[in-house]
């Protein structure tokens, strides 16, 4: 935690830290579009022409409107004015105007981010204007060697699978087969134990010895599988017989026994997926058994091999399972870890170049791993996906706004 902290601070001061030249260039890039007209836009003069130019978002999706004056005078008519928005990336938006009876109005949405960089073009009475300067916001540069010191991975935008599932619970149990009962091969009296309760054995170990009463000669109890020891029943001195003295469980392999109820088993079918947690620890198996519950009760089982090579789970854990009763394959999708909030939105960040940018995007399905992207995002587009909160945090400390 300590590390990643040290990272974060790391990245801030890169990003906000420029050259004195890159500085002067946004000092006058700024300053072509500083002022502010009496709509509250921005105010573009140059000899006997100005132009406000506003993008209005109450009660309509974001639009242009501007408004010209040639000398003081309002100008309704016969000039071509252009608006092109150059997006991170090189994405073009182009706005032409109509007059609307009180002011000129783009033909089309601003859509968000509101980050380009912006050039206005004014045709009147035979003279051009023009005017260009950067509206950067949801924007920062971080270095390659930062950003992969921050452990900032990406990730290309492109279809996916949106697994539909439903969620199912029981429990981890051993297979009766897995489990192997040793006793006497002749009664007698057991004059050693080599092992005790929780012990891991191979195959042919020895596990006691036993003095036979009809030939007074020792002979071995040996371990038939691997495993471990889960009963023992007989101690140094005491007489083995008929009953078993010891049992062996392979507990490489375990079986989730799910409850699935009537109203789910429907779509619950033999070879789908499952996605299992137990004790904090995840797996992925297969429904290998559908059988009816004991007892007549109400719920059919869906048994799921589970494998336990390491030997973190145990039986009778409860476990959760995620059935994958439908996958439907989507044209764009995005890693549920790239999603941040942001403002009111949900966004992603792209990557272009050493800049990140900000993504509102419109939301689809979603199965818990990947999301549906149904608007904001192009497939195609590079996202962050590990760490981005890194790059919210930057972006948040560098004040970015939100002011047309």
């Amino acid at each position: 935690m300590q590390l990643i902290k040290q990272l974060s601070l790391i990245l801030v001061a890169s990003c906000l830290a420029i050259s004195p030249l890159q500085a002067a260039e946004e000092q006058h890039d700024e300053s072509q579009a500083e002022a502010k007209g009496p709509h509250g836009g921005i105010l573009l003069q140059q000899n006997d022409a100005t132009v406000e130019l506003q993008i209005f978002e109450q009660g309509v999706p974001p639009e242009y409107r501007a408004w010209v004056t040639r000398d003081g005078r309002a100008v309704t008519d016969d000039i071509d004015l252009n608006v092109q928005l150059t997006r991170l990336g090189g994405q073009v938006d182009t706005f032409d105007f109509a007059y609307q009876g009180d002011y000129w109005l783009g033909d089309g949405v601003v859509t968000e981010p509101h980050s380009f960089d912006v050039e206005v073009i004014l045709a009147m009475d035979g003279k051009n204007y023009r005017w260009h300067w950067e509206s950067h916001e949801g924007r920062t540069r971080i270095a390659p060697a930062i950003a992969q010191k921050a452990g900032i991975t990406t990730a290309v935008a492109g279809p996916g699978a949106i697994e539909r599932s439903l969620t199912t619970y029981g429990s981890l149990t051993t297979a009766p087969q897995q489990i192997a009962r040793i006793r006497a091969r002749f009664p007698g009296v057991v004059s050693q134990v080599k092992v005790n309760l929780g012990d891991r054995v191979e195959r042919g170990d020895v596990l006691a010895q036993v003095e036979s009463n009809e030939s007074l000669q020792t002979y071995a109890l040996r371990a038939p599988i691997d495993g471990i020891v889960i009963e023992r029943r007989i101690s140094n001195g005491e007489m083995a017989g008929e009953q078993p003295l010891f049992a062996i469980a392979d507990l490489t392999t375990l079986w989730a026994e799910f409850k699935v109820f009537p109203g789910q088993r429907a779509e619950v079918a033999i070879a789908q997926k499952v996605r299992l947690k137990a004790d904090g620890i995840e797996r992925e198996g297969t429904i290998r058994h559908l059988l009816p519950a004991p007892s007549n009760a109400p719920y059919t089982l869906a048994r799921v091999e589970v494998d336990n090579a390491e030997g973190l789970l145990t039986p009778g854990l409860l476990v959760a399972g995620d059935i994958v009763v439908e996958t439907v394959e989507a044209p764009l999708v995005v890693d549920n870890r790239a999603l941040q909030s942001f403002r009111d939105w949900t966004v992603v960040f792209i990557q272009v170049d050493d800049t990140y940018e900000i993504r509102p995007l419109e939301l689809g399905r979603s199965d818990g791993n990947l999301t549906e992207v149904l608007g904001g995002l192009q497939a195609g587009d590079r996202y962050v996906v590990e760490n981005s909160y890194l790059i919210k945090a930057d972006i948040e400390k560098s004040g970015a706004s939100h002011d047309h």
